[in-house]
């Protein structure tokens, strides 16, 4: 679907082989009602047609106002916009339907997403995304045409160390990642720049091997993901590409799985191969695993790659297989909330936990039944061998077992709609993965509780690895400033450091971004 924003202009659709074409008409209707979103207002965007999805109030209000105005025209298809935000705003009614939605927003650009959904692009950040790669891009490798692409990153609600026991996991694709301005080359290289990374990679198609050289740096990421078409589908045409990312505090979100995803699609797209999302996120694993040399969970290059608007993933690891739940994006925000405490111990208390885990595999396995992973297991088996295992193997086979029956729990909050509960359930992991599986610290545990203090909250737990980094809140929206407050002070006062703060909220999945 191909939904294009102009300021100032009515754009009409017509459908064409099940796909909407949108061309454009003269009519220009202007900022509706005489007001309209002010700064530090926030539009949410929409899972397909017949919904208003907006906040605060006052947006809501103008939504309407414009819906009284789009009544006036046949197409159905409406833009406006405020020059003093640079923002433009698209709201759509389709044939036979009631009310409007909004289905994008940004200054002069239009969003191409595979699978009939599309992606929605916050216009001042992502922009400057845009335009950072181009200018960039010009810089090094001169004019012509390009093609932009988008992948997001991630942040797990409930699972902590699940992947690798072969449990479940409950990915949220955000509305930040990894974009990339890409064309192919016709003289078997392949040139990368980041607009964040000072390391450039030049590099022959025919050298590119098996494994990545450790020169390449980050650039081992898109050149897995080349060595995966070239091995797989014949791809021997070189490309050159600039990237640039917008996620925040080195907060685990999962950049590197971004990158992987967002080559993948680009070059899926380029050459018309069409090897749809889950081979997409298979070979972004691989490139990892094998190309990089990165052992890591399945998780989050799969997050990334089946991101849909208005769902979350519940990711069955052991398979894998998964389902998409939704998820409202009105309803709740997350709140990343950064100690500043490196994980100095995450690296080497990391592969503890997965021995400790393999050993408490092994002794159910022997004194319950065989099954394939410890997450199979049930809390009555573990119980029923307590006595052949030291106090930390039970600990740490607890918190998997109990853990996998939050994500359960999560999963009927959501299809629900009992955020709430969900909430409850961020609690209870964060209060497992700190006693039992013992991965938190003072700065994490001090930082959840302040936020579970603050209205507004509706839980809060860390996330990543642990032993430092980041924790994650669920947050009611337009409670961002009141608790980011409250839980800085607490924490500075405790530990004489101001924390950070950044708000994520449920993304569109990855695509094309065509900019005019």
């Amino acid at each position: 679907m191909i939904v294009r924003v102009s300021m100032g202009i009515i754009v009409n659709s017509k459908r064409a082989r099940g796909r909407h074409t949108i061309v454009r008409s003269t009519a220009y209707i202007g900022n509706p009602g005489g007001s309209g979103l002010e700064s530090g207002h926030r539009v949410s965007r929409v899972v397909g047609l017949g919904k208003v999805s907006a906040h605060p109030g006052r947006a809501t209000d103008w939504l309407r106002r414009f819906e009284q105005v789009l009544r006036g025209f046949d197409g159905g298809y409406g833009s406006s916009s405020m020059p003093e935000m640079g923002l433009g705003c698209s709201v759509v009614r389709a044939d036979g339907m009631g009310s409007p939605s909004l289905v994008a927003w940004g200054s002069s650009l239009h969003w191409d997403h595979m699978d009939s959904s599309m992606i929605s692009v916050t216009a001042p950040e992502r922009t400057r995304l845009l335009d950072a790669i181009e200018t960039r891009f010009r810089q090094d490798f001169g004019q012509g045409e390009l093609r932009y692409f988008f992948a997001p990153g991630r942040i797990n609600l409930v699972g902590a160390h699940l992947d690798y026991n072969g449990g479940d996991v409950m990915p949220m694709a955000v509305d930040r990642g990894i974009s990339v301005g890409v064309r192919l080359r016709d003289d078997g290289r392949i040139r990368l720049r980041s607009v964040d990374q000072q390391k450039t990679i030049d590099v022959d198609v025919e050298h590119v091997g098996d494994k990545a050289q450790a020169e390449w740096g980050w650039g081992g990421y898109p050149l897995g993901i080349f060595r995966g078409f070239q091995r797989d589908h014949g791809v021997q045409q070189g490309f050159e590409a600039v990237y640039a990312g917008d996620l925040p505090m080195a907060s685990g979100l999962s950049s590197s799985a971004a990158i992987e995803v967002v080559t993948a699609i680009a070059l899926d797209t380029l050459h018309g191969t069409d090897i749809g999302r889950e081979q997409i996120a298979s070979m972004a694993h691989r490139a990892e695993n094998d190309f990089v040399g990165v052992r890591c969970g399945i998780m989050d290059q799969y997050a990334s790659a089946l991101g849909q608007p208005g769902h979350v993933l519940w990711m069955h690891c052991q398979g894998p297989h998964w389902e998409h739940v939704p998820f409202d994006p009105d309803a709740c925000e997350v709140l990343v909330m950064d100690t500043k405490k490196p994980r100095k111990l995450a690296v080497s208390g990391f592969n503890e936990r997965v021995a400790q885990c393999a050993t408490a595999h092994e002794v159910l396995c022997k004194n319950v039944r065989g099954l394939p992973n410890l997450a199979a297991f049930s809390l009555a088996d573990l119980e029923s061998c307590r006595a052949e295992m030291d106090e930390v193997l039970y600990k740490r086979a607890r918190h998997v077992v109990t853990e996998m029956a939050r994500i359960a729990a999560g999963v009927a909050c959501l299809r629900a709609g009992d955020y709430r509960g969900l909430g409850a359930q961020l609690n209870a992991s964060h209060h497992s993965t700190s006693t039992d599986y013992d991965v938190s610290c003072e700065e994490l545990d001090v930082i959840t509780a302040a936020a579970r203090a603050c209205e507004g909250v509706l839980g809060a737990r860390l996330t990543g690895a642990g032993f430092g980094g980041c924790a994650i809140a669920l947050i009611r929206p337009g409670y961002r400033e009141q608790v980011a407050a409250h839980v800085g002070k607490a924490f500075a006062d405790r530990f004489g450091v101001v924390p950070g703060f950044d708000l994520l909220r449920i993304g569109n999945g990855p695509g094309e971004i065509r900019a005019e």
